[in-house]
This record gives C-alpha cells, sequence and structure tokens, in this order.
C-alpha cells in the first residue's frame, strides 16, 4: 500500500523568499506560491505531526512536533521524499522552537517550561530552566536579539504569560488578565511590545519594559490561535478557531500608550479553526493554514494596491468639477460602468459622465423626460448606455472606446405600453442587443425590442403575451429565444421567432422569491444548461432541452440539474470565473460579499449601505467595479483579482469526514467527461456534502460543489449506482440525490427525493441503509436502521418518484450501527448490525411483493399490492463481538447459497462470519475466525475485496491494514499509518474491470488520504 496523496489540518506555515513551508501531517510541502506550484512533499516525521517550523537565514528548516524535531537543508527538503532519518524524539512535548543568534544552535521550549540547548545535530548541550515556576505551558515562542539576549515567552495553561531572560534564567514579567490557557504569546521584533491571546477570546497587548497592559483587542468570536506582528511592528495579524483572520493596527497616542483597532477581517477557512498565519511584510501578503487543510493566500493591500480602489463623491464634488449647480434634493438615480468610466444619471434627468482616466465628472446633456426615477442600463461592452422611464420613454446613447465622443443617440417612445416599470437588456448577436419594457397592467404585453448596435435603430419589435404574476427582474438570451426572470422563482421563455407561441413557464424553480439572475452555462447536443439564481440565497442549474415532434417543430423540456442554498444572506448573482469556479454575490445586512462558491471562502466584501440600497456591479479587464450610493454620496470600489493564488490549496471539509463515497463507473455509458479518475462524495459532521473528483495517477482532488441541505452532522452517503447517491443523518433526515456526469466543464447533482419523517418533530438518526434494486427498473427497496432500534423497509418507485412503507419493526432498544441486504438462493435477508455485539438475521421474503432472481440477486416485482408489514422475528442470532459492531460487509459465494460476512468492532475486534442456506432453506450463521485484537482501538471501517480474498480495514489509531482470507482465515498481510486523525470511513475501487487488479483507496477523517494498493 502507498499513500499517493492527503489532505487535512495544516498547523504551520513560514514564507521563505519565493516559498511557502507548510506542515502537513508529518510531511512539509514547498510552494511556489506565486504560481501556487507544489514544488515536493518531504516526508519529516515518522508518525507525528509537523507543528512549527523556524528558519535560518543559511537555509536550515527547523521543524517540531509533539516530541520530535529535526533540522534539514531546504535544498534536500525540495527534492527529497523523505527526511525521516533526521527526526529526533525529545522526552518532553515541544511548544516552540527556533535557531540561536550565530545559527549554530537551536532552542527547544518543552512543556515544562525548560529550554534545551542543543547542536545541530539536535544533542543537547545545556538545560534552562526558570526556578520556582512549576507552570504546565499551552504555548511559547523563544524570541532572539543577540547573542546574550534571549527572552523566553511562555503561555502557560493557567497562570498568565510568563517572561524570562534564557541565560539569566530570572523572570522578568508575569502578565496576568487572560481568564483561560494562553493559547499564543509574541514578542514584536522591536522589543517594546508582547501581544497575547487566549481561551477568553481577546487579545491583549502589553508593554514589555513595565508589564503593563496596554489595550485588549475585543472582535474574534471564538478562542485565538495565532498571532504576529508585522510592518515594522505597526500591525497584528491573528486567526482563529471563527475561521477569520483579522488584522489590527497598533494606535500610538502617545508615549507608553497604544491601543489595538480592528483594520479588517477575512473569511478564510471553513467551519473551524485557523492554526498558523505568516506574513510576507515586503509584499504584504499574508498566507493562512487552517483544519480543512486550506492554505489561502491573502492581499493585505487589497484596498491599497492599485491606487485606485475606493472612490466616493458627494453631489457637490460633482458639481464643482462639472462647473453646474444641482437643485436642492437632486440626487444620482441611475449609474453604469463602461470602458471609459461611469455614465449617471440625476433625478432631474442630468446625464454625467465620469472618466476613470481623467478621474473628472462632466455633465453631458438634460433630459427633462427622464427625471424622476428613470431606470439606468447598459451594453457594457458596446459603450451603449439605455436609459428609460415610467412614460415607456426611451433614450439610447453609444460612446466611443475613449469616451471623448458621442458616436450615436436615438430617443423614442413605446405607443403600446400605458406605463413602464421595468426595462432590462442582454445582448443577443453580432450586430443587435434585445431590449424589454413590462407594464404594471397585466393585460398589457411584455414588449421585446430587437436593437442594432451600430445606429441604435429598432430592427424588429416584438409583443407576447404576460403569464399571471409576472414582474421580469432579470433576462438573457438563447439563440432565438429569450428567457426572463421573475418573482415567485419563475422563468418565462419566449420564442423571438414565433410571438403567437405561448411561453415555456417554469414555476416554483426554488422555494425562495425572486430571480435575480440566468447566466448561459454551457450546452452539449439539443441541451443548454443555465445557472439562475435567487434572493434568498437558493441557486439552480436547469437543462432546457428543443425535443422534435413529427407534428410540429419543437417543444422546450426542462430538468433541474442541480440545487443548493447560500448561507450568506441575499444572493444578487453569479457567475463562473476563468478557472471555472462559481462565483456569487450579494448582500449579507449592510455588507456586500463577493464569494467563491466552488472553494467557499470570500473574495472581497464592502459595507454599503441598507436594504433600499441603489447598486451596480460590473466586470473590468483584471476584477470587478462596485458602486454604490451609501449617505448620499456615490462610491467607486474596485475588486482587482488578486496579485497572487486565491489559494496553494482548497482543503477539504473543516470538521470529521463521517462517510466516502466512489461512484461507480457505468458500464452502460463510458463517462469520457473525467477520464483520469473517479466522482466522488464525502459527507462531514459540518453537515455539508462535497462533491469532486480525484485524479487516479496523481491523487490529486478537485471539488465541484458543497451541499448544505443536510441540518446535522452526516452519517453516511453511498452511490447505489452510476447515477443515485442517498444520504443520511440526524432528525431522520435521507435524501436520495441524481448525478449528472453528462457535461463536459462539471458534474451537477439535486435532490430527487426525501424520505417521510415519523413525527413533525424528528429527533432520530438513521445510522444506515441499503438498497436492493428491482430487475429491469429504477424501482428499489430500501432498508434503514435508526439509532433507537427501529427497522424500517421502504418501496422507492421510480415513475411516482416516492418512497412507500412496507414493514417496520424494532430490533431491542439499543442503537443499529449498519445494516445490508444479503439474496442467498430465493431468500431475502436483512443483517443487521446493533451496539449489543451480536450479528442479527431477518428473512424477510414472505412479507414483501418480490420475489428473488436466484442468478442474479435481483429482486422481480410481480405487482402486488403492498400492505404495511410488521417485521418478523430474526431467524438467526449470533454474538461475534463484545460491544458495538462499527462495521459490516458481505460477499455472496458464486452460487449464492452462503455469504462471508466481515465485522470490525468497538471491541477492537475483527470477525469473520459465515451465513449459509442449507437444503430447506434454513438460516445458520456461525463465526469463522476471530482475531481479538486486530487493531489498537476500534475498528471503524472493514471491506471486502477481489471476491472476498482480501480485506482492508481502517481503525482510530491511525493504522491501514491489509488481511488476506484463506480457508475461512484471517492473516495479515501488511499495514501502513495514515496521517489522517479519527479514521472512520473507507472506500475502494478497482482502476479497471479485473477484481485483482490494481486500486485506489480513500481514507477520510479530520482530513481525507488517498492510496494505492
Amino acid at each position: 500500500m502507498k499513500d499517493l496523496s492527503h489532505y487535512g489540518p495544516a498547523l504551520c506555515v513560514k514564507f521563505y523568499n519565493d516559498y511557502v513551508l507548510a506542515g502537513y501531517g508529518p510531511f512539509i510541502h514547498v510552494y511556489d506560491y506565486h504560481s501556487a506550484t507544489l514544488i515536493n512533499k518531504c516526508r519529516l516525521f515518522h508518525y507525528n505531526k509537523v507543528h512549527g517550523l523556524s528558519l535560518s537565514s543559511e537555509g536550515k528548516i527547523l521543524a517540531y512536533g509533539a516530541r520530535s524535531v529535526t533540522i534539514v537543508e531546504l535544498e534536500d527538503v525540495l527534492k527529497k521524499e523523505s527526511l525521516v532519518d533526521f527526526e529526533r524524539i525529545n522526552s518532553d512535548w515541544i511548544t516552540g522552537a527556533t535557531f540561536s543568534f550565530d545559527n549554530l544552535q537551536i532552542y527547544l521550549l518543552t512543556c515544562y517550561n525548560k529550554v534545551l540547548i542543543c547542536d545541530l545535530n539536535c544533542e543537547v548541550l545545556f538545560r534552562k530552566s526558570l526556578g520556582g515556576e512549576r507552570s504546565i505551558l499551552y504555548s511559547g515562542i523563544i524570541k532572539v536579539f543577540g547573542p546574550d539576549k534571549v527572552y523566553v515567552n511562555a503561555g502557560t495553561v493557567m497562570g498568565g504569560v510568563i517572561i524570562w531572560d534564557l541565560f539569566s534564567e530570572t523572570k522578568i514579567h508575569n502578565l496576568l488578565g487572560h481568564e483561560g490557557s494562553i493559547f499564543y504569546v509574541n514578542l514584536s521584533n522591536n522589543g517594546r511590545y508582547v501581544a497575547s491571546c487566549s481561551d477568553d477570546r481577546s487579545i491583549r497587548l502589553w508593554d514589555s519594559e513595565t508589564g503593563k497592559q496596554l489595550s485588549v483587542g475585543w472582535s474574534h468570536t471564538a478562542r485565538i490561535w495565532n498571532l504576529m506582528f508585522f510592518d515594522n511592528d505597526s500591525k497584528l495579524i491573528s486567526v482563529s478557531e471563527d475561521c477569520t483572520c483579522r488584522v489590527w493596527n497598533i494606535i500610538e497616542s502617545r508615549e507608553n500608550v497604544a491601543e489595538l483597532s480592528i483594520s479588517n477581517v477575512y473569511e478564510v477557512h471553513l467551519i473551524k479553526s485557523i492554526w498558523g498565519v505568516d506574513v510576507k511584510d515586503d509584499e504584504m501578503i499574508a498566507v493562512t493554514s487552517g483544519n480543512d487543510g486550506r492554505l489561502k493566500l491573502i492581499d493585505l493591500l487589497q484596498l491599497k494596491r492599485h491606487g485606485d480602489e475606493e472612490t466616493s463623491f458627494s453631489l457637490d464634488d460633482i458639481a464643482k468639477q462639472c462647473g453646474d449647480i444641482f437643485e436642492k434634493n437632486e440626487s444620482i438615480k441611475g449609474f453604469q460602468w463602461f470602458s471609459f468610466g461611469v455614465i449617471a444619471i440625476t433625478s432631474l434627468g442630468k446625464i454625467l459622465k465620469y472618466s476613470d482616466v481623467t478621474k473628472q465628472w462632466k455633465l453631458l446633456l438634460t433630459n427633462e423626460k427622464f427625471n424622476s426615477y428613470p431606470i439606468t442600463n447598459g451594453i457594457q461592452t458596446q459603450n451603449i448606455a439605455v436609459f428609460s422611464n415610467y412614460k415607456s420613454d426611451i433614450l439610447l446613447i453609444k460612446f466611443s472606446k475613449d469616451s471623448a465622443d458621442i458616436i450615436e443617440t436615438e430617443e423614442f417612445h413605446l405607443d403600446e405600453l400605458s406605463k413602464t416599470n421595468n426595462c432590462l437588456v442582454t445582448e443577443y448577436d453580432d450586430d443587435s442587443f434585445l431590449l424589454t419594457l413590462q407594464s404594471p397592467n397585466p393585460r398589457e404585453k411584455f414588449v421585446c425590442l430587437e436593437i442594432s448596435l451600430q445606429n441604435l435603430k429598432i430592427k424588429s419589435k416584438h409583443c407576447f403575451n404576460k403569464p399571471e404574476n409576472f414582474s421580469s427582474s432579470c433576462l438573457t438570451s438563447f439563440r432565438n429565444h429569450i428567457l426572463v426572470g421573475s418573482r415567485f422563482s419563475t422563468l418565462v421563455i419566449y420564442n423571438l421567432l414565433d410571438e403567437s407561441e405561448e411561453p415555456f413557464i417554469i414555476r416554483r424553480l426554488s422555494p425562495g422569491d425572486t430571480t435575480t439572475s440566468i447566466e448561459f452555462v454551457e450546452d452539449k447536443d439539443n441541451s443548454a444548461v443555465f445557472s439562475v439564481t435567487n434572493r434568498d440565497g437558493y441557486y439552480v442549474f436547469i437543462e432546457l432541452t428543443k425535443n422534435s415532434l413529427e407534428e410540429g417543430p419543437y417543444r422546450l423540456s426542462y430538468k433541474v440539474l442541480h440545487s443548493n442554498k447560500m448561507m450568506k444572506g441575499f444572493l444578487e448573482g453569479a457567475f463562473f470565473n476563468s478557472k471555472g469556479e462559481y462565483i456569487t454575490y450579494g448582500f449579507k445586512s449592510s455588507l456586500f460579499y463577493l464569494y467563491n462558491e466552488t472553494n467557499c471562502y470570500e473574495l472581497a466584501s464592502e459595507v454599503c449601505g441598507g436594504s433600499h440600497r441603489l447598486w451596480n456591479l460590473a466586470k473590468i479587464t483584471d476584477g470587478h467595479v462596485l458602486m454604490y450610493i451609501k449617505a448620499s454620496r456615490f462610491h467607486l470600489r474596485k475588486i482587482y483579482n488578486s496579485i497572487v493564488p486565491e489559494t496553494l490549496e482548497n482543503g477539504v471539509h473543516g470538521r470529521e469526514i463521517r462517510d466516502i463515497s466512489i461512484c461507480p463507473v457505468s458500464n452502460t455509458n463510458t463517462n469520457d467527461n473525467f477520464k483520469d479518475g473517479h466522482i466522488f462524495c464525502t459527507a462531514s459532521e459540518d453537515t455539508t456534502i462535497k462533491l469532486g473528483y480525484f485524479n487516479n495517477r496523481t491523487g490529486k482532488v478537485q471539488n465541484f460543489w458543497t451541499q448544505r441541505k443536510h441540518v446535522s452532522g452526516l452519517q453516511r452517503c453511498q452511490f447505489i449506482n452510476h447515477k443515485l447517491m442517498i444520504s443520511s443523518s440526524a432528525r431522520e433526515e435521507l435524501f436520495l440525490w441524481e448525478l449528472n456526469d453528462k457535461y463536459n466543464k462539471r458534474p451537477y447533482m439535486t435532490i430527487r427525493q426525501a424520505l417521510p419523517v415519523s413525527t413533525n418533530n424528528p429527533d432520530l438518526r438513521i445510522m444506515d441503509f441499503d438498497v436492493k434494486f428491482i430487475s429491469q427498473s429504477g424501482d428499489f427497496l430500501l432498508v434503514t436502521v435508526y439509532s433507537d432500534s427501529t427497522i424500517k423497509i421502504w418501496h422507492y418507485r421510480e415513475n411516482q418518484n416516492k418512497f412507500d412503507l412496507i414493514m417496520q419493526g424494532r430490533y431491542k432498544t439499543c442503537c443499529l450501527f449498519n445494516v445490508v441486504f444479503i439474496a442467498l438462493k430465493e431468500e431475502l435477508l436483512v443483517v443487521i448490525s446493533p451496539t449489543d455485539g451480536h450479528l442479527v438475521v431477518y428473512n424477510i421474503t414472505e412479507y414483501v411483493p418480490f420475489s428473488v432472481d436466484p442468478i442474479s440477486g435481483d429482486l422481480v416485482d410481480h405487482k402486488l399490492d403492498p400492505t404495511i408489514s410488521n417485521l418478523p422475528a430474526p431467524v438467526a442470532q449470533l454474538p461475534v463481538h463484545q460491544s458495538g459492531i462499527k462495521s459490516l460487509d458481505y460477499v455472496a459465494n458464486a452460487t449464492r447459497t452462503s455469504a462471508t460476512i466481515l465485522t470490525g468492532g468497538d471491541d477492537n475486534g475483527l470477525g469473520l462470519s459465515n451465513l449459509k442456506l442449507d437444503d430447506s432453506n434454513k438460516v445458520t450463521l456461525k463465526t469463522s475466525d476471530f482475531i481479538a485484537a486486530a487493531a489498537s482501538s476500534t475498528i471503524t471501517s472493514g471491506m471486502l475485496i477481489n471476491g472476498g480474498k482480501e480485506v482492508i480495514t481502517t481503525s482510530v489509531d491511525q493504522v491501514i491494514r491489509a488481511w488476506e482470507i484463506t480457508a475461512g482465515k484471517l492473516s495479515l498481510v501488511d499495514k501502513k499509518r495514515t496521517t489522517v486523525a479519527d479514521t472512520g470511513s473507507l472506500d475502494i475501487i478497482s482502476n479497471d474491470e479485473d477484481a485483482d487488479s490494481e486500486k485506489t483507496l480513500l481514507i477520510g477523517g479530520v482530513g481525507l488520504s488517498i492510496w494505492k494498493k
């Protein structure tokens, strides 16, 4: 067995020249942070994780973690796979380490507040300690100011911050004020300040000379794990359990008086804990590492790097530049961004231009028809501004590329509408754009104009019937159709080639209200995919298909491919960036956000006023520009693309992965989209399911979607065929998901159905499930087991998309961990594994309206009407383990007369049992082998592979074991340690159809590892 790749908690991170070095389990990863290239992955320790790094000016790396310490050359780390031979084991836990002033020695701070002075071979030369102190340290650093000036900054568990001189072994200060353990302490490079962070969620700034507390910083909402000074000790950066990175200004009002002021907040990691942080001062870039395995780069000069990120004007400022005086109560009512700058209109019809080059405003013209409430739109790529009013007047202005000239203007009135309450525009083809107008009168038509991009003349006019409760909110065109979003999560599609054709209407696409954006994504054959967002946070991907008909030209049909909900407030729109990542934007309270939904981190945010805000977001060459009115000022905020990659590693879940399932490759429909690997799902304690893909050869993982339908920590997820997946959790949640992977850019996944619950306020956890398909159909039997010992069997009907309960019962009163269907001969058996250590078998053949095909083991439907029956008594019970059975797997023999059952338990045991049917179809169940100490802790997963000849097990002791089965007996053939803590889930897939071929293993826990066997 060989470890291919690992994703998990990254505990420390450091910049060094053009590199970022990260402690990733027992490995150190080296990246070129300018290109996000992983240069090398080098193993430093046998088992312990790398907790901290220190670098010398001569290119040596000092790494430590738990009791392990090593000194290696950067050159070796860049080239070699393993340097574990240099690892040394200390007698005590190491909380901090650094090089001496001359780089010829190292200082190791232990958890007992003792410092070991060692040579470069890690041999102890001297031991230093503080007499009379018996504190246990939670954290600590050693700060070297000179050959004889070295200070120890010790963060104790209960006794505050102790600062002492290393060589004189005297206490300088004991800084008291925090409530709880000190998680990190740092001393500024100029020696003036000490900063500490704690259990109490505060950062405290101290005067290192006097020991006086100067300031307390409150902002983090959870424990703070790390902090450091930067920018000539004028700022602090801190990271926390709340998954934010925060920047603080140290404001010196007068001598010996300083105050901490929060400057910026960056939401950069998932769910729980950022552990490491470092800053590259000369470029003002920070890097963070977290529990989710992400390595995130942050531009600390996001608002200053280009110099024009933030601009704002009052109406008086604009009036001075225009040489014009605005009327009292006159205000800006609309604006649009173009290649040269901004075109804006006031409430009295004054049209203004702001040049992004000269930074000057200019009054272009005044048109009193467009006073009061004008609507402003534009075709940004063509520099065409569009103004409309409630009287159905339209004004079009086309500008030159440099905006020096107005090339064309066109003004017209629309007689078809008595009033206009909305105007929308979209690009159509190379020669024209579309403009739609809507009247508040439900009996009047919905008008669509095709307008020339060159002379702004109307080329054609289309008048469509409006559906009931129609209120247009967004617009896009595709081929000869327009797609119009409306309230009540409705989408209306009109055919521009036939006004008389009834519109195709899709109602209640999601539970939300107003549709905020429609974007074309990709197409294949006669189908096209569109992204549709909803203001209430929902986004849906729909597939529109043209179906040819013999009696007519065609008809449209639609299918929901993907659905999800954002957890960020109001969703105003979404698009895919150049990397294929889904970017969403909207408002959470008064905060505008730009969010990477694919990888789950915030790109930018801006405070911009309350709910009735006037705003617009536009694309620019290297980013976006946000325009908004706040407190009667017009604001321009440019959001540039980061000068460095956003991430070096995207990571996985922020909390423990509870289950993993690899999508089986379809035999009937070979999938050419992801040739080098497999689509897979992970279900996590953080309540989310991630749909991703891993490369068979490199082990590289790419995440596509993070599904948030579940409201509690996941228990199970399992692909039941190449298109369907089931997930379960607490509150009796069980969802049937449908996967669509026919498109080239990404797979999609949406919920097909949810299992009915037993009460209005369910509190049971669905611990496990299994399915048995009915031959030649998409119907299947589903068995679910619950935490209160309940067993339920359901019939899923594909054509009705419905779960019907057909059997239920209860084992005893203990929790049921696992369940499987086993079909032997013509009998259908249910096998459960409860917490009492027994294997329990039920024969339900007579109680379900199906028979078993003895050759294939599939169910045969006899079209009988099912009735709800009680679960029969068990036909066999066998005590295998002393306590709960955590894993259960089986393989039936070729003749389907017996099955080998593998069990792993809380008692660290591994059991092999034989389930057999005799000639009279009586069930016998016997243990063929049992290894009492198969692991040193709970066996959490076990799988039979190669037709039941081999076994792979995972256990909480972080060891992956491979076993062989010979004549019904288990023998250990290989074992390897994984760096995934709380190892709990496993899935295996063959890389081709040969059973004995190379296998890929996915191992989950606090992190994810991919192995080859």
